[in-house]
């Protein structure tokens, strides 16, 4: 299983741009600990479009699938 983590504020009402502010800080914490660990081989990462949040993987070729199936997931 594919280590993913997800968190959902959607039952909070939050005032303006205190969601985009979370996803920044939840980025930078993810990449501050993928940047510790060193990890080999190299990562791909994107931040999508469509919701805040970040993919991260080895294979570029998957980064879209991936995507996609968070999404879904969303709905």
């Amino acid at each position: 299983m594919a280590n993913r983590f997800v968190v959902d504020v959607s039952g909070l009402k939050l005032a303006k741009g205190v969601d985009a502010k979370l996803a920044g800080t939840i980025q930078q914490a993810v990449l501050k600990a993928i940047a510790e660990t060193h990890t080999e081989p190299q990562l791909v990462l994107k931040f999508p479009k469509d919701w805040l949040g970040l993919v991260a993987h080895i294979d570029q070729a998957q980064i879209a699938a991936v995507e996609k199936q968070v999404a879904g997931m969303m709905r």
